[in-house]
């Protein structure tokens, strides 16, 4: 992850994913947030989604996602990078303060794909796209 090429464009978006995790787990995606750019939609979407929870004093429980495939391209030498991410996630439940499930999601295998940037020494999302793959 520490280097421009496509295995630490992989690790970036791998190291994205958990802290994806940690944002829903731990209530707190300011870590992700420092990884994201402003412009991403999708990490917007998760910060304003974590808040929500927050507010609410609902929790997210579930196992972590699954890394189960990986893929990534150069598109300009030690600068701009996608990578494709195939995802396991089982059910998760989002639940209130007393223990009252609120909302439950189903198991699904989706594909994420990232834009990413190289700032000299670290790695930035510019954007995240992804599709549930139908089982």
């Amino acid at each position: 992850m520490d280097e421009p090429t496509t295995d630490g464009a992989i690790a970036a978006a791998t190291y994205f994913m958990a802290l994806y995790d940690y944002a829903f787990s731990a209530r707190d995606a300011e870590s992700l947030s420092m990884m994201s750019a402003e412009t991403c939609k999708f990490c917007k979407y998760v910060g304003d989604s974590v808040a929500a929870l927050v507010v609410s004093g609902h929790t997210s429980v579930g196992p972590p996602v699954r890394v189960i495939s990986a893929v990534s391209t150069e598109i300009r030498p030690d600068e701009w990078f996608t990578a494709r991410l195939q995802v396991a996630q089982d059910s998760t439940q989002e639940l209130a303060a007393d223990g009252t499930v609120v909302s439950e999601s189903e198991a699904n295998l989706t594909d994420f794909v990232f834009a990413l940037s190289w700032l000299g020494d670290s790695w930035r999302v510019e954007a995240v796209d992804l599709a549930v793959i139908e089982k």
